[in-house]
């Protein structure tokens, strides 16, 4: 079996936290890695990146090739027609052959729906975000999105789900047809997400031993709630005036040596917050990290928190939880489903700043509650593996491309 997988927002190996890579390249990447050693041959259609202006192919894994096609690098309709037609004549040129394709975001989508009509063969969404969604928990309306959105729920041969609740979602606001979606659960690679020693992954990060450490993971974006993480913990220094000399906030996301970085409008008013908030002394902005340090830095950590408003999976904290990390979260997307409040994590009230500050003091000043989260954090992410999940979405393949 052959596979295209349409990845048109961002490739796949763009360092995770700048502007818009995050979980949905590590789906991209550990999904296609996996069906590659089931025997599935994937190649992943992205853009190339902007010194580039002829075809490059990479072989990423077994069976799994990377290849970046010179398009503009616009996010507006015309190139994504530009795109698909750039993928069309790169598989006539090579004469290659699909089983179908799998596309990631709308953008991708909209390829697809070009690629399905030219080459007679069925393609599968994955959504990753909604913009109905969007729209509702954060106010970013994007009429433009949905309408696409709606347009690909209806011709797509099959919609992949993260969760039972954005299967609903994609029941409720895009009228989808039950029977064309899938719920098939992300994973978490466990070679690399295991949990490690504490103090010896401080040491080997240059973070201080003495410190609570509070970590954020993700991109700087509305959607990701970090001004409330800010607001929750100024309210913590404002209440007891010691914890700010105890705690150390680290953000870990973006790309800090762009100095287009510091003129994002999301990025201005954290960082004005922070000076609003005297809070300067204990948050640090890290940037980007390499997903192979992750482990460490969550390991690191006395608390993981995901403030989001909305998220389709939240993989930052199934990855947490497979490090034995204590994790504080909102319940959003994938969260629900993977934390049992007081058990294997903490669940606060979305956009909840008194919640969030009262439950992440609890936490810093309770090592037993931690660890006992955390123990039980490692055995709720061993059940949840990129193997099992790559053998469910070939069996899907085989059964959409009949």
């Amino acid at each position: 079996m052959k596979v295209g997988f349409i990845s048109y927002w961002s490739c796949p190996l763009t360092r995770l936290g700048i502007l818009r890579a995050g979980g949905m390249n590590v789906y991209i990447v550990n999904l296609a890695n996996q069906l590659g050693k089931l025997g599935v041959a994937v190649d992943i259609y992205t853009r190339s990146h902007k010194d580039k202006h002829a075809p490059s192919t990479i072989r990423l894994f077994e069976n799994v090739n990377l290849i970046h096609l010179p398009v503009q690098n616009k996010d507006d309709y015309l190139a994504v027609l530009n795109f698909a037609r750039i993928v069309s004549d790169y598989i006539d040129k090579k004469n290659l052959t699909y089983d179908l394709f799998h596309s990631h975001y709308y953008f991708s989508g909209l390829s697809a729906l070009i690629l399905k009509t030219k080459f007679k063969i069925p393609f599968i969404q994955t959504f990753h975000t909604l913009g109905e969604m969007k729209k509702r928990y954060v106010g970013l309306s994007d009429i433009s999105r949905i309408k696409a959105e709606k347009q690909i729920t209806i011709i797509s041969d099959a919609l992949i789900a993260s969760t039972q609740l954005e299967k609903n979602h994609l029941e409720k606001y895009y009228k989808a047809d039950p029977g064309k979606i899938h719920v098939i659960t992300p994973g978490v690679n466990h070679h690399l997400f295991r949990p490690h020693d504490k103090i010896k992954s401080r040491r080997i990060l240059n973070l201080p031993l003495n410190k609570k450490i509070v970590l954020f993971v993700g991109r700087i974006d509305p959607v990701k709630g970090l001004t409330f993480l800010i607001r929750a913990v100024g309210l913590l220094t404002r209440k007891y005036p010691d914890f700010k000399e105890s705690i150390n906030v680290l953000l870990i996301g973006g790309d800090i040596n762009s100095r287009y970085f510091w003129h994002n409008k999301e990025v201005k008013k954290i960082v004005r917050l922070i000076k609003i908030k005297k809070l300067s002394g204990c948050v640090n902005f890290l940037g980007s990290v390499s997903h192979n340090k992750l482990p460490r830095f969550y390991s690191s950590a006395d608390v993981v928190v995901l403030p989001s408003f909305y998220e389709s999976f939240g993989l930052v904290v199934l990855e947490a939880m497979a490090c034995g990390s204590a994790v504080l979260s909102s319940a959003v997307g994938g969260v629900q489903y993977l934390i049992r409040d007081g058990k294997n994590g903490i669940i606060f009230r979305s956009g909840n700043v008194a919640d969030l500050s009262w439950k992440l003091y609890q936490l810093i000043n309770n090592p037993g509650k931690r660890e006992s989260l955390g123990k039980n954090a490692v055995y709720t992410g061993r059940n949840l593996c990129w193997e099992k999940q790559a053998d469910k979405m070939k069996s899907l393949y085989e059964k959409i491309a009949v």
